[in-house]
């Protein structure tokens, strides 16, 4: 149900919008200008509080947006059909790497709404200083750099450290799956990969006859 909390989930009820691959690829860029350009009018203090509280409440809803996306894509959307396919797999991979770099830019936009706005320093530095901060942050523990000690502080790096372990894991398992399988020259080993191949082979086909039946069934 988490999918629901969701900008794009509501955006791609425009007709013509739900089944373009296009329409993702500029999403996920938009937003990544977005986030840049909402760091660079913190840095010069150009923001008034309403605009400030605007891009907070969207800087946690997107990251939980990219959050809940990728636990889908990683544990139910296989499952939830038997014709699950995506465009491309190194597609998937690319938009992967782009919602990590997003996750980081965002959770810097809001540490510099908090500090500039709200009083609650995590990173009181330059704009540069805070996306390092929460690039550190995304890939290690970073409370070394903290600057003010608060319990909301903590919480909110706490959360950045989790998504960011959750991120790298699931980014090392992608890049993973993209190196190709060498071949074993240990003939038990070949052996069985010939049988996995024949199995899967087997196993895609009987879901195809399983589908025909199906959809002659309901005809």
């Amino acid at each position: 149900m988490l999918r629901y909390v969701s900008v794009f989930q509501y955006v791609r009820l425009i007709p013509g919008v739900k089944g373009s691959h296009f329409f993702v690829e500029v999403w996920v860029l938009g937003n990544l200008v977005a986030a840049l350009l909402c760091m660079g009018l913190l840095q010069y203090d150009l923001v008034p509080t309403w605009a400030a509280w605007f891009m907070l409440v969207y800087s946690f809803t997107r990251i939980l947006e990219i959050t809940v996306y990728q636990v889908n894509v990683l544990l139910f959307d296989p499952y939830q059909s038997a014709n699950y396919n995506v465009k491309s797999y190194r597609r998937l991979v690319v938009l992967l790497i782009h919602n990590y770099a997003e996750v980081i830019f965002w959770f810097a936009t809001s540490y510099m709404v908090l500090a500039n706005k709200f009083g609650i320093g995590i990173s009181q530095g330059s704009m540069m200083d805070t996306l390092l901060f929460s690039f550190k942050t995304m890939v290690t523990f970073g409370s070394s750099s903290l600057v003010s000690i608060e319990h909301v502080a903590h919480t909110i790096i706490f959360v950045q450290a989790i998504i960011g372990l959750f991120m790298t894991i699931v980014s090392l398992a992608r890049f993973i799956g993209l190196l190709p399988k060498p071949v074993s020259q240990d003939s038990s080993e070949h052996d069985m990969d010939m049988q996995l191949t024949q199995l899967t082979g087997e196993v895609k086909h009987l879901r195809k006859e399983v589908n025909r039946i199906k959809r002659k069934k309901r005809k």
